[in-house]
């Protein structure tokens, strides 16, 4: 039988189920939790294993490992149902089973996360729309690439550095937990493009108040207009 529960104990129970990921467009690929069949369920419960259930999910003996929630024990007899993500980051692609493993995880207080996009500093209040797409995730572990849907530029990944108090994966549902970020990627690059541009450009007023653009080229200036009405009289 392709489904094999094969290790019971108090500590630790196991499943080996075949991945698949949720489809395109489904919301559930900005979050880490899964679907798991009902036998998983029955099994926990069966054995006075009370929620809230978390999981270890690992293929090629650990080399590749993360932690999940649960979504819900609806998932086919035989397969678990992950975020695109988690099956990108597992390489799941390069194997037919996956192990599943209860494991207890510990509240955390902290967490660090690196962006992938410079974008993610464009977004008006990122702490406050950054809890809002944790919600969405019951564990965090070091090393995971998460994935947030951000509306105004769409999604945006996050690296997790780092977290707290102990360990390599912390439960975040309800909890206070402290967020704390990295400069993005590209971050260094943009600031010295920043600074590159401004070497070249320079802002002149009028006497009558009017500001404008100009390039320097040359011992040159290039006039780029106008670019502030008047400023207003004291």
């Amino acid at each position: 039988m392709f489904f094999d529960f094969f290790r019971r104990n108090r500590d630790m129970y196991s499943w080996k189920l075949s991945p698949k990921t949720f489809e395109k467009g489904n919301k559930n690929n900005y979050g880490g939790k899964v679907l798991l069949p009902q036998l998983v369920l029955e099994d926990l419960v069966t054995s006075q294993i009370l929620p809230p259930y978390t999981f270890e999910i690992s293929h090629n003996d650990g080399v590749f490992l993360t932690h999940c929630g649960v979504l819900e024990f609806t998932s086919h007899h035989e397969t678990i149902t992950v975020p695109e993500w988690m099956y990108q980051q597992l390489c799941m692609d390069e194997t037919l089973q996956v192990v599943i493993k209860y494991k207890f995880i510990s509240v955390g207080t902290f967490v660090k996360l690196l962006p992938h996009s410079v974008n993610f500093l464009e977004i008006e209040s990122p702490k406050i729309e950054l809890e809002k797409c944790l919600r969405n995730y019951q564990v965090l572990t070091q090393g995971d690439e998460i994935l947030c849907d951000f509306e105004e530029f769409g999604d945006i990944r996050f690296t997790v550095t780092s977290v707290g108090p102990a360990g390599d994966a912390i439960y975040i549902i309800d909890t206070d937990l402290s967020v704390d970020f990295q400069p993005p990627i590209g971050y260094a690059e943009k600031l010295e493009n920043e600074r590159t541009v401004m070497k070249y450009v320079e802002i002149v007023e009028s006497e009558n108040g009017i500001k404008y653009v100009k390039m320097k080229k040359l011992g040159l200036c290039l006039d780029f207009g106008e670019i502030e009405t008047k400023t207003p009289k004291k």
